[in-house]
C-alpha cells in the first residue's frame, strides 16, 4: 500500500482530510488515484493514518480515515543536526536524502569562507522547497514518522553560535582526536534527547580561522583518518559513525540494566 506523507496543503478535521496543493497533484496526477482507493499517510507528528478517497475536486481530495494508530518510533533517541557547508552540482540533494535516511532531525546548509556555490536570494526559496521534497521522500522511503527540518543557508559564523548540547566538527587536520576519544566525554544523561550539531566542510575544507571559532566555542574537532574524502562520502560516513557509536551506548546500557 502506497505511503504518502502529508503536508501543510492536508488540513485535519475530525474524521477527514482536505487535500490540496502538492499532496493533492502528486495523488490524482503522479499515482493516479481514484475515488475508493486507500492509501497510508503521515504527517510527521508520529502516527499514521489509513485513508480512503471518497471525493476528487478539481483542485480537492476529500479523503476518510479509516484508522489512525501511533507509530513504532524508529527515531533515534538524541537530535543530531547536521551543519552542512554547501557543496557542488548536485552533492547537496545526495547527502539530504542519505542522512534522512540515517536519522538527521535537521539539515542546515552552511556559507563557509570556501563554499564555491553562490545561491541568488531569488533562487532560495525554490531550492528550499527542493530539500524540503527531498527529505519527505527520503523519510517515506525509511519509514520515518518524522520528516528532517531544512534551514535556509546560514553564514558559518552564525551557525557555529546555534544552540547545542554537544558539538563535533570534521577536520582533516585534527590528528589527536577521534570519535572513540569523543564518546567518552558522552554518556546517556549526557546526550538522551539532547542536540548534537555535526559540522562538515565544503570541497576545500574550513580554512584555520574558522577552526579557532569552532573551538572557542565548545565544538569538539575530529578527522575520518589519515585519507581525503569527497564531502558526500564524508557527510554519510561521519553521520553513520556517530550515530553507531552513540546507539551502542543506549545498547549497553539495556544490557547493564537488564543482566
Amino acid at each position: 500500500m502506497r505511503r504518502v506523507y502529508l503536508g501543510n496543503d492536508c488540513l485535519k478535521l475530525k474524521d477527514r482530510f482536505y487535500i490540496k496543493g502538492e499532496t493533492f497533484h502528486y495523488l490524482k496526477n503522479v499515482l493516479r488515484m481514484k475515488e475508493g482507493d486507500v492509501f497510508i499517510g503521515f504527517d510527521g507528528s508520529g502516527k499514521e493514518y489509513k485513508i480512503n478517497i471518497e471525493n476528487i475536486k478539481r483542485t480537492e481530495i476529500l479523503a476518510g480515515i479509516l484508522e489512525e494508530k501511533e507509530v513504532y518510533n524508529p527515531e533515534l533517541p538524541f537530535n543530531i543536526q547536521l551543519f552542512q557547508c554547501i557543496p557542488k552540482g548536485e552533492k547537496f540533494d545526495f547527502i539530504i536524502r542519505e542522512t534522512t535516511q540515517l536519522g538527521v532531525k535537521k539539515i542546515v546548509p552552511v556559507i563557509s569562507k570556501r563554499v564555491i556555490v553562490k545561491i541568488s536570494e531569488d533562487k532560495i526559496e525554490n531550492k528550499i522547497k527542493r530539500w524540503k521534497k527531498i527529505a519527505e521522500e527520503s523519510s517515506k522511503v525509511s519509514g520515518r514518522v518524522f520528516v528532517p527540518e531544512i534551514s535556509k543557508p546560514l553564514r558559518f559564523e552564525d551557525c557555529i553560535k546555534e544552540k547545542k548540547d554537544f558539538g563535533i566538527l570534521f577536520w582533516e587536520g585534527e590528528r589527536e582526536m577521534n570519535i572513540k576519544k569523543i564518546i567518552k566525554y558522552l554518556n546517556r544523561e549526557k546526550i538522551y534527547n539532547k542536540k548534537i550539531n555535526v559540522f562538515i566542510g565544503p570541497e576545500g575544507g574550513f580554512d584555520e580561522k574558522e577552526i579557532e571559532l569552532a573551538k572557542e566555542s565548545g565544538y569538539f574537532t575530529t578527522s575520518l583518518g589519515k585519507r581525503i574524502l569527497k564531502v558526500e562520502t564524508a557527510s554519510i560516513i561521519s553521520i553513520a559513525i556517530l550515530i553507531y557509536e552513540l546507539e551502542n551506548i543506549f545498547l549497553n546500557l539495556f544490557k547493564t540494566t537488564t543482566s
